[in-house]
């Protein structure tokens, strides 16, 4: 279980105090970006991901020269008008011991169940491996709001005779819900086990000053470890962006995160300070998209407007650029 410290507890006070005059606890707040921060994580830490959620396929790695293939993986992707609830991730690795080939690791982060996940793990199988035959290809999917399951899933297609049978790797991260202790145990040597932490309390959508609680005390986690000031800057983002609270109880948020420093003696708020500053200008962003769509397009449809609310910078900045050339609102998000 995680514990607010006690540098922290004058801001958790000022929270309760604004959540109990709050209309609404959940009216101000600014959508989780979960892909984002899938992106961050994956990119960021890819090696401790697989060590911890995949140990018998990390001891098989030469992790030395590890290559994402992410513009490769994004032009044999699959189609979807209604907007991506999703990660995909493709790596280059080699095998120990293996002088000659490479192993290719496909992973799909997928958020609430999805019913094209099995098809669309098949379809990128098929086109990853028809782009290099002579690879071997591993495909695996991370489940982040499932508990129960295989650690493998099927796709089959056809008929008596004629059929298509795919089988890939499957994890449940709610799995994980009963060893929260064990992850803050192995958190110092394994900075993946902080995301883990910080997507499960998101699912857990707890009320707003539990919420604040638990995101002050991950921040905390993250000096208490011992990490780089790289490595806190990382994770900061990356639980910032799954742990969204209400607006009005960042202040709080930022003076809880001041106190920590002081308690440990260091001073990495201005990075604080600009998470909260990249919040708004990609709000602002949005809001002048979203007029050039409804002025080209007509009536925002709802896939679209939620694509909008859950874009990175990156994303908006590059749709930005599409809708002048775009024939269709979908062209735009492609």
């Amino acid at each position: 279980m995680l514990h607010t410290p006690d540098s922290a507890k004058r801001g958790t006070a000022n929270a309760e105090t604004h959540h109990a005059t709050a209309d609404d606890g959940s009216a101000d707040k600014t959508p989780a970006d979960y892909d984002g921060a899938w992106k961050n994580a994956l990119d960021t830490y890819f090696p401790k991901f697989l060590a911890l959620l995949y140990p018998e396929l990390h001891t098989q790695i030469d992790w030395r020269k590890p290559v994402f293939l992410d513009k490769e993986l994004q032009r044999l992707g699959v189609p979807n008008p209604h907007g991506r609830r999703h990660v995909d991730k493709l790596v280059r690795l080699r095998l120990r011991g293996r002088k000659r080939g490479f192993l290719l690791i496909h992973v799909d982060v997928q958020g609430p169940k999805s019913q094209d996940l099995p098809v669309r793990m098949y379809v990128y199988h098929h086109r990853i491996w028809h782009k290099h035959p002579r690879d071997e290809l591993h495909s695996l999917a991370v489940l982040t709001h499932s508990r129960h399951g295989s650690d493998t899933q099927t796709y089959t297609h056809g008929r008596p005779g004629t059929a298509v049978s795919f089988i890939y790797s499957a994890i449940h991260l709610e799995s994980w819900r009963p060893r929260m202790k064990e992850l803050l145990a192995l958190a110092p040597a394994n900075s993946f086990a902080v995301v883990v932490l910080a997507q499960l309390e998101a699912n857990a959508r707890h009320p707003d000053d539990h919420q604040f609680d638990r995101k002050v005390a991950l921040v905390a986690l993250l000096y208490n470890c011992g990490y780089s000031q790289n490595d806190i800057v990382q994770l900061f983002n990356i639980l910032d962006a799954m742990l969204v609270l209400p607006t009005h109880l960042e202040a709080n948020f930022v003076e809880a995160v001041i106190q920590i420093e002081e308690e440990h003696k260091v001073t990495y708020i201005n990075t604080v300070e600009r998470v909260l500053l990249r919040r708004e200008h990609e709000k602002g962003i949005a809001h002048t998209l979203a007029s050039l769509l409804t002025r080209k397009f007509g009536t925002l449809p709802d896939w679209a407007k939620t694509r909008l609310v859950e874009a990175d910078q990156v994303d908006l900045e590059r749709w930005t650029a599409q809708i002048l050339d775009a024939q269709r609102i979908e062209d735009v998000f492609e």
